[in-house]
């Protein structure tokens, strides 16, 4: 008998991740316009934590070892970092240095999140 493989969490953290590539892929002339920096830069924190918790309650379905978990992080900033790329071939966008530094941000504090279950997992035992 074959184990059912589908994740519905994995699904919605795969579902976020294109959606963040896909507002990414958005000329900047077609953009709302922010007109505060630091609003902005929040959102790419928030966006980022919003995929890292996404993530994280997919990781905790599978019981994942630290080693695991650190890979999985390190891809995730990869795709930050690539995302953040990718915007160099859209009309009117730009590659921020700063905009990654949030994107990272994001994705770190929902990596303390993991590192913060793990400590309250292991004090009930």
């Amino acid at each position: 008998m074959t184990k059912n493989t589908f994740s519905p969490r994995l699904a919605m953290s795969l579902g976020w991740l294109s959606l963040i590539w896909i507002v990414s892929s958005i000329p900047s002339d077609e953009l709302p316009g922010i007109k505060i920096v630091s609003a902005d830069k929040l959102a790419h924190i928030a966006v980022y934590l919003v995929l890292g918790l996404l993530v994280n309650s997919w990781i905790k379905e599978l019981s994942l070892s630290r080693r695991w978990i650190n890979l999985i992080y390190a891809v995730l900033i990869l795709l930050a970092s690539l995302d953040e790329q990718h915007q160099v071939l859209i009309r009117g966008r730009t590659v921020s240095v700063y905009d990654l530094l949030a994107n990272c941000s994001g994705i770190a504090l929902a990596y303390l999140g993991t590192l913060h279950n793990d400590r309250v997992s292991r004090s009930k035992r």
